[in-house]
């Protein structure tokens, strides 16, 4: 068996493969002049775990491409690890006649391997998609810990779409959480307000999301929070995109820590050793 990285989760399956002690698959990859991805398995092998997410666009085809050289080298046995499932916000049709698009990708993916493992996807009707091949990896529990190693003294999600998420974190950090409120003005802009009940003067927070894409929400939540007396924000997600950068938040935000789902300069907290536990489970390794 070999553990198999796409070209956007290199170094969480480095980690894993530490972890797990299963070696790192040697992998060709390359571009045509034309831009074309070029993939090739360097040696046989029977079995074999791909990491890749599905974000941006290229990283589908690079699993796809993976999958089917990976095949060519022999391996009868696919396990994929999905760090961040991309395109999985459109599970539903919200206007007549739009691609479902979490649906089609799910479906690609279900043809060829053998089991899929996502780490918080976006909505449970995304993890329906991928039947009885599905298997999410929540990742609160290392949130939860990393808020409580950072002295916060509030678990804050800034609507009540995470509150669920959020509860969970508290309850591994030991600290109170609570919901604002948010109305959604447009794709980058909302409006959000604090519950007339809650009082955060001189509070540390910590503001827990998901995924932040543009940054719209965490951006306005922080400004809110700072004017009611809020003395240290320190931001955590899951998912960190930022779209639109990171320096926007500067005089709001104190700290950022995302893990590294999606690789980055704020990807502080390791996913790997959930990863590598639920596929110990499932190996009987």
């Amino acid at each position: 068996m070999r553990i198999v990285p796409t070209y956007n989760s290199e170094g969480l399956a480095s980690k894993m493969s530490s972890i797990m002690e299963i070696p790192l698959a040697r992998v060709t990859r390359r571009r045509f002049a034309d831009g074309e991805l070029y993939i090739k398995i360097e040696e046989e092998l029977d079995e074999s775990i791909v990491v890749g997410s599905t974000y941006p666009d290229q990283g589908i085809i690079d699993i796809l491409l993976t999958h089917n050289a990976l095949k060519n080298a022999g391996s009868k046995r696919q396990i994929l690890v999905v760090p961040y499932f991309g395109y999985a916000r459109q599970d539903s049709m919200f206007q007549p006649y739009e691609a479902i698009s979490a649906k089609v990708i799910s479906d690609i993916l279900y043809e060829r391997f053998e089991k899929i493992f996502v780490v918080n996807m976006h909505s449970p009707e995304g993890m329906a998609f991928l039947k009885d091949k599905g298997i999410e990896i929540r990742a609160e529990v290392i949130i939860g810990e990393q808020v409580a190693k950072d002295d916060n003294d509030i678990v804050v999600s800034p609507d009540d779409g995470f509150i669920d998420e959020a509860r969970n974190i508290s309850r591994v950090s030991g600290k109170e959480a609570i919901a604002l409120e948010k109305k959604r003005i447009s794709d980058t802009k909302v409006q959000i307000s604090i519950p007339d009940d809650i009082k955060l003067d001189g509070k540390r927070i910590a503001l827990v999301d998901d995924l932040i894409s543009t940054g719209g929400t965490i951006l306005e939540a922080s400004r809110i929070l700072k004017q009611h007396g809020a003395s240290k924000i320190n931001v955590y997600c899951i998912h960190g995109l930022f779209i639109s950068g990171t320096s926007k938040y500067s005089g709001f935000v104190d700290s950022i820590s995302t893990t590294d789902t999606i690789e980055g300069p704020f990807s502080k907290i390791s996913v790997s050793n959930l990863v590598a536990t639920k596929l110990r489970e499932y190996l009987f390794l």
